[in-house]
């Protein structure tokens, strides 16, 4: 397992795994509103932010992680059960992570941060694939990341 930067070949792979959670986990959060989240979403968002994306290859790209300013935009792995999503948050963390957003439905997001040590900063709406959708913020001291240990 390596963690890397991403490379322009890795956009169409990456972008394919998100693309796929949207299909598959936050369809019953979102509806339909998912559907204008697809590899080509992904793939234009990748190009552009190519600088700031993360690849966990394992024998290929089977986690992506999206780090802007400290803020995890996105941490998204093909299959779980692999550790793969712990060692992106992991390498997140050392890279200087401090923010994420999860929608709060999302109970599986939220176990797995809230293991990591990863607290409720606050709840809000706003608005996303055109419908008010309740998030939360989390935040994680320096003192308590993979850098501060």
């Amino acid at each position: 397992m390596i963690i890397r930067k991403a490379e322009p070949a890795d956009i169409a792979p990456a972008a394919a795994i998100p693309a796929q959670a949207y299909q598959t986990d936050f369809r019953p959060i979102i509806g339909d509103g998912a559907s204008a989240y697809d590899v080509a979403h992904f793939e234009t968002r990748f190009e552009r932010d190519l600088e700031h994306l993360t690849v966990l290859d394992d024998g290929g790209v089977k986690g992506v992680l999206l780090l802007l300013d400290g803020h995890i935009a996105m941490l998204f792995v093909a299959e779980t059960g692999h550790r793969h999503g712990a060692a992106l948050l992991a390498h997140a963390e050392v890279h200087g992570a401090r923010s994420l957003e999860v929608f709060a439905a999302n109970a599986g997001a939220r176990r797995f941060y809230e293991r990591a040590g990863w607290h409720i900063a606050r709840e809000y709406s706003r608005n996303f694939a055109g419908a008010e959708h309740r998030f939360l913020r989390y935040e994680k001291s320096p003192e308590f990341t993979q850098e501060g240990a």
